[in-house]
């Protein structure tokens, strides 16, 4: 259980990133928040996420024992490249355009 938990951490990371994300997002919008507080709202939601999966991506790089362990370490990587690739369109689009 604990080979399949090391396995996903990293996707879990990026899925609640995106979960949160989207769900500020949503609220931003329906409730008319002010664009500029709603941006930067969103970008440390952005940073915050990237931290964690960065933290998680090298906590698991430092336990490369096994394969699976080696496999952990990449996916948790992949994990860390989705949230940075996911959300980009934060920093570049207008939230509720």
């Amino acid at each position: 259980m604990r080979v399949l938990l090391r396995l996903s951490a990293g996707l879990i990371g990026w899925t609640v990133a995106f979960c949160l994300i989207y769900a500020l997002h949503g609220l931003g919008c329906a409730g008319a928040w002010d664009a500029s507080r709603f941006r930067w709202a969103m970008l440390v939601a952005w940073g915050i996420s990237i931290a964690a999966t960065l933290g998680v991506a090298l906590w698991l790089t430092r336990r490369r024992r096994t394969g699976l362990d080696r496999a952990a370490a990449a996916l948790g990587w992949v994990g860390l490249a989705a949230t940075i690739i996911t959300f980009i369109p934060i920093a570049i689009v207008p939230a509720c355009a």
